[in-house]
């Protein structure tokens, strides 16, 4: 387990990043975008992310495109878990 702020990997190190109703638990704005420029950071080009939450998802949206990432789609709300929970998903 990690602090999604400061990831212990090395850069371009997985092929999918995958947050699961976590990063709305970092509860400042400044946080979260640490934490997207992190995920971000650890992707390989090429690579996808796919980011559910139940908040903050065209947040995510906005600091994913800002850090460069490309195909960036958020859907949602599904009701699947009863609280509506948004998907972001990207390819680096």
């Amino acid at each position: 387990m990690a602090d999604a702020r400061s990831l212990p990997f090395g850069d371009a190190t997985f092929d999918v990043v995958l947050s699961s109703w976590a990063l709305h638990n970092i509860y400042d704005a400044a946080g979260r975008a640490k934490a997207i420029l992190e995920i971000v950071r650890v992707l390989k080009p090429g690579g996808t992310v796919t980011i559910v939450d139940i908040r903050h998802g065209r947040e995510y949206e906005q600091l994913l495109r800002e850090a460069g990432v490309q195909s960036v789609q958020r859907s949602g709300p599904s009701f699947i878990f009863v609280i509506p929970t948004l998907c972001v998903t990207a390819r680096k």
